[in-house]
């Protein structure tokens, strides 16, 4: 007799993996996250959306394909370029501070044939630096 009941370890809820776009249209990655997903320059980060729950996926690869973004490194940290993948996506990332809390999903890796992570928005107006006063003494 199986047992449908698992044990949810709480290491591997330990690490928050998190995603950020950038000004410039990058998805950038803290480098606690990047360790977490393995990242490193030869892999690939594909995106697919479920339209029905309206949600966004990161699947992260090891080999390239047609639909694949590749992950580049500058100034020591992992960053994907997808600035016309987020305009094509209506995504506000010039106004907006849009970071994305990461969520594994390992259930999903066969059918999007890579590590997939359920990407959960969270979306603040960015300051608006002309509102800025700066008070001298």
């Amino acid at each position: 007799m199986s047992m449908a009941i698992k044990i949810l370890s709480a290491k591997q809820f330990a690490t928050k993996l998190k995603a950020t776009i950038q000004a410039s249209g990058r998805l950038g990655f803290t480098e606690e996250t990047a360790n977490a997903l393995d990242l490193a320059s030869g892999k690939f980060a594909k995106f697919a959306k479920d339209d029905e729950k309206d949600a966004l996926y990161l699947i992260i690869i090891d080999e390239d394909s047609e639909d694949a973004f590749p992950i580049k490194l500058s100034s020591g940290y992992y960053y994907v370029p997808t600035r016309q993948l987020f305009d094509a996506l209506a995504y506000d990332y010039e106004n907006n501070n849009i970071m994305f809390d990461l969520v594994r999903q390992s259930s999903l890796d066969a059918d999007l044939m890579g590590h997939a992570y359920y990407m959960k928005p969270r979306i603040n107006k960015r300051k608006d630096k002309k509102d800025e006063t700066i008070i001298e003494p």
